[in-house]
């Protein structure tokens, strides 16, 4: 049975800062993929609660909710394919086959965009249709995905040449590309689109981006195999989980200086904000469970079970 599990005996304060949020966090829901056992667990964030647990494809990895909150896409590995789960059922309503090894996801109203780990491609489908309408060939193992605010340009860390590409999602062409730190995974980017975070693997560190000049401002050192980035409060803080060290890094945005470490729990991967712009969710894939880390008070204060193995890697809470 999946139980919630209190942290550090602070029942009490987590249900107090729960309550803080607004009644809309209620509506709020993370998907988080569990790749052993190849289905998605629902959490209800307003009480942490297991709504349903989602049978989708083989080795569930990467994942994305569309800017208008309808559906849940589901990168599987495994089998090649795209699971669409639509989030008012909490079902899976079609299989999309991509490549062979799909593994970052980002949506939007009309487009789903999928980059295949193995063909070195983004694949662009028109979610009116199910169509695939494109393809756009790109760097190296492409891993991390990231839509600017307007839509009009996608960026793509390619893990194994160690850089980021920017591309005009009207023309579908690569625009400029920037050399980061070693092994670019998963970025996050500013609200404004104006600064792209980006989490190196094997660098250590994260690697800021200025999109206007797709140059890197600067690379600030984390912890042991950083995987993916959240932002919260405004902006003004970073979170970056780093695989070895069981730790969220987090760094001041405006001095781009690491101030704090957080301990969580094994293997961390996906993370991502709660609309509240408050509570950071972090996916332990060995722990098999999702902690929560208040961003103002830099601690842990809920951690929930899920299926094993979870990845939950993309933005995978739905939004307002």
């Amino acid at each position: 049975m999946l139980m919630n599990k209190p942290v550090w005996g602070l029942l009490i304060g987590v249900v107090v800062a729960l309550a803080d949020s607004s009644a809309a966090t209620a509506a709020a829901l993370a998907f988080v993929t569990n790749q052993q056992s190849g289905t998605v667990t629902v959490i209800d964030t307003a009480d942490q609660s297991i709504k349903a647990t989602i049978k989708v494809g083989r080795e569930p990895a990467g994942i994305s909710i569309d800017s208008g909150n309808t559906f849940a896409y589901v990168s599987n590995p495994g089998d090649g394919t795209v699971s669409v789960i639509n989030i008012a059922q909490l079902q899976v309503v079609r299989s999309l086959k991509t490549g062979p090894g799909p593994l970052a996801l980002i949506a939007n109203t009309d487009r789903l965009y999928v980059a295949d780990w193995y063909d070195d491609i983004i694949s662009v489908i028109n979610t009116g249709n199910w169509q695939t309408v494109n393809t756009v060939s790109v760097g190296r193992s492409p891993s991390g995905l990231a839509l600017s605010p307007d839509g009009h340009t996608l960026y793509v860390s390619n893990r194994d040449d160690n850089s980021v590409m920017a591309i005009d999602t009207g023309t579908l062409q690569v625009t400029a590309t920037v050399t980061t730190g070693e092994r670019p995974f998963g970025m996050a980017l500013s609200a404004d689109g104006t600064t792209l975070y980006v989490a190196n693997v094997l660098g250590n560190s994260l690697s800021v981006v200025d999109t206007r000049s797709l140059q890197v401002r600067k690379q600030v050192s984390v912890g042991e195999r950083p995987y993916a980035v959240a932002l919260a409060l405004g902006d003004s803080r970073a979170f970056v989980s780093n695989q070895y060290d069981d730790t969220v890094s987090v760094i001041d945005t405006l001095t781009l200086e690491h101030l704090q470490v957080v301990d969580v729990e094994e293997y961390p991967e996906g993370i991502y904000t709660h609309f509240n712009d408050r509570h950071v969710y972090v996916a332990n894939w060995f722990s098999n469970s999702v902690v929560v880390i208040d961003a103002s008070k830099l601690e842990v204060i809920l951690s929930t079970d899920t299926g094993d193995g979870p990845r939950a890697y993309g933005n995978f809470i739905t939004g307002q």
